[in-house]
């Protein structure tokens, strides 16, 4: 995989409205990753959500920092949000999708085609379009 962007943001609520337009500014206007306008729709919902649960549930979101990186190898793009650790618990899924809270994970699980954790870090993986585009690498600090 290929780093074609780095997003580093506060570990506040309206640093996922900046992760969704760093993952729409990748895909539209810089054209650093090839994906359809459903998958780049299920990128942001997804990163929303990465984003909105390390400011929830770690220290991220207790004056600390999130991280957003996209990768790609022309067949994949993967997003991964580190957070600042902290968390009581490991990601997972919860079992019941209409609960009161706790659908993050779950809408991450169904929308990719693969996800995981490792650390402080939660990623997870869409499908590109056929066309292969390896570009520069794009670092944002806010």
């Amino acid at each position: 995989m290929m780093l074609v962007g780095v997003l580093d943001v506060p570990g506040v609520a309206r640093s996922a409205r900046a992760a969704r337009e760093f993952l729409t500014r990748l895909a539209r206007r810089l054209a650093l990753i090839n994906v359809t306008d459903d998958t780049l729709a299920d990128l942001v919902l997804c990163v929303d959500e990465l984003v909105a649960n390390a400011c929830e549930h770690t220290a991220s979101g207790r004056g600390g920092r999130v991280v957003i990186y996209v990768e790609t190898d022309g067949r994949t793009v993967r997003l991964t949000v580190r957070d600042d650790g902290g968390a009581l618990t490991e990601p997972r899924v919860q079992p019941e999708a209409c609960g009161e809270g706790g659908r993050g994970l779950w809408l991450v699980e169904a929308l990719s085609t693969a996800w995981g954790s490792h650390d402080t870090s939660v990623w997870a993986e869409f499908p590109c379009c056929s066309r292969v585009v390896m570009p520069q690498a794009q670092h944002v600090s806010s």
